[in-house]
């Protein structure tokens, strides 16, 4: 966009809100590029408020999605220039102002994770994620196939107070659960929705680690860090930040090392096997070694443990759908939720949120 004021144009409104998209020369887009450009603006003397920088798909760019920083007040050159410095991989975006005199620094701009250097990984690909989600269902669907009965049980083994421990906001009644665990025809839906919804509840972080599958340390810092009085972008830009690096920092301990003898996990993991155990044990298939059953159980919330970290360690933020409008008034059951993205790299919400993954539903028998 070009100024169209003379040089004795007066001057325009103090201050005009004004975006402006720049790509990325053709020239600059190599591994660890740099270098200036200059971007015009809407009319001399102008004062700009945002700068979106449109990064194109490249090799060690990230995804050619906009990354924006917003800027503080600052006066534009008289000749209606505005330089803007950026370096790719790391795509770090940096503005500036282009006088030799003045170089306002940007104190109220929020990085995103693509700002933050070399050493923070890319995020990983839509179909590592779908992928990891898919395994989950799967295990849980191959436990239950593998270590359970339909016979009858007794009905004073189902313990009520073992089914609200399941945790709080289940889309069904325990009265309502107990029955469909009690009926042969719908025993494997209703223990597959019970192992899944123990597991996904502990995906994402928590202020109690005891209601995360996340290491310890990070539901302590996560305590810390959650709140604040910032704008919904800003924040989340910022916790995104947090979860990359703390991500990245703990590598060598959860992901290249992971459940050694030091791993926090072990504690979350444990406490969850004996929750959802005491649950399924009476359906339990007594031709089955009862051992192999609850290390085959711990092998799926293990799994589970490392896909809860790998969602933390992405920039992007999610959220599970479990499709209550399927409940079983309707005659249907969600017994795995949807994986939704909804915020991006630069803390941008999704809306509506972008699926990854579909949820599971089945009907239940009469």
């Amino acid at each position: 966009m070009t100024s169209n004021a003379g040089p004795g144009a007066a001057a325009p409104t103090p201050v005009i809100s004004s975006t402006q998209t720049l790509s990325v020369p053709a020239t600059l887009q190599a591994d660890g590029a740099v270098g200036n450009f200059t971007v015009p603006v809407i009319a001399e003397g102008a004062t700009i408020t945002n700068v979106l920088v449109l990064v194109p798909t490249g090799q060690g760019i990230r995804f050619g999605k906009e990354y924006g920083l917003s800027l503080p007040p600052g006066e534009i050159r008289s000749d209606g220039f505005f330089t803007v410095s950026y370096m790719i991989n790391p795509a770090q975006i940096v503005f500036h102002s282009a006088s030799p005199t003045a170089t306002p620094t940007p104190t109220n701009a929020v990085p995103s994770s693509a700002a933050l250097g070399g050493g923070l990984p890319q995020p990983l690909e839509d179909k590592a994620i779908s992928g990891d989600v898919s395994k989950i269902s799967n295990a849980i669907k191959n436990h239950v196939q593998s270590y359970y009965h339909t016979s009858r049980v007794n009905p004073g083994l189902i313990d009520y107070e073992d089914l609200h421990a399941l945790g709080s906001g289940l889309p069904v009644s325990v009265g309502t659960l107990t029955t469909l665990i009690g009926n042969a025809a719908t025993r494997e839906i209703a223990l597959r929705f019970i192992i899944a919804w123990v597991i996904i509840s502990k995906l994402q972080p928590s202020k109690d680690p005891t209601k995360s599958l996340l290491p310890s340390e990070i539901a302590q810092c996560y305590q810390a860090v959650a709140s604040g009085d910032r704008g919904y972008q800003a924040q989340t830009s910022l916790m995104a930040c947090w979860r990359v690096m703390t991500a990245e920092l703990m590598q060598a301990s959860y992901i290249r090392n992971p459940f050694g003898p030091s791993d926090s996990r072990h504690a979350s993991i444990q406490a969850t096997l004996v929750t959802l155990d005491n649950v399924l044990q009476p359906y339990a298939d007594s031709r089955m070694n009862n051992g192999e059953r609850k290390r085959n159980l711990e092998e799926v919330l293990k799994r589970a443990a490392l896909f809860a970290f790998t969602l933390f360690s992405q920039p992007s933020a999610w959220e599970f759908e479990w499709q209550e409008e399927q409940g079983v008034t309707s005659g249907d059951l969600c017994i795995f939720p949807a994986l939704v993205q909804v915020a991006d790299e630069a803390g941008n919400p999704v809306s509506p949120p972008r699926p990854f993954s579909e949820a599971v539903v089945r009907q239940l028998d009469a």
